[in-house]
C-alpha cells in the first residue's frame, strides 16, 4: 500500500488524474504501476509483472528501491514493513 509521495505532482496525478508533470506517454502507464504498487502487500508482489524489473538501489538512492516504468522512466520508492506492508517517498524518475 502506497503511504507517502515523494513528489506531490505525482500523488495529485495518481488522485484526481491531473497528470501536468507526468509525460502525455508515460500518464497510462504510470498509473497502473501506481495500482499496482498500492495493491502489493509484500514486495514480492512488485515483482509481477516481471517487466517491472524490482531492483533495490544504491548510492545516493540507497534504502530505495525501483520499478521500472518505460526505458529509463522507474518508480522510486522506501519500504516500511512497520506494522504492516507501505511504500513511502514514491517518485518518478529518469535514470541511467
Amino acid at each position: 500500500m502506497i503511504r507517502s509521495f515523494g513528489d506531490k505532482d505525482l500523488e495529485k496525478c495518481w488522485v484526481d488524474g491531473k497528470c501536468a508533470s507526468v509525460r502525455g506517454d508515460l500518464r497510462e502507464r504510470v498509473l497502473r504501476k501506481l495500482d499496482l504498487m498500492h495493491a502489493a502487500v509484500c514486495v514480492e508482489d512488485l515483482n509481477n509483472p516481471p517487466s517491472n524489473h524490482l531492483h533495490s538501489l544504491h548510492g545516493e538512492l540507497e534504502g530505495y528501491w525501483a520499478i521500472r516504468v518505460s526505458g529509463a522512466w522507474r518508480l522510486i520508492f522506501t519500504i516500511d514493513q512497520e506494522g504492516g506492508f507501505f511504500l513511502g517517498d514514491v517518485e518518478l524518475i529518469q535514470y541511467h
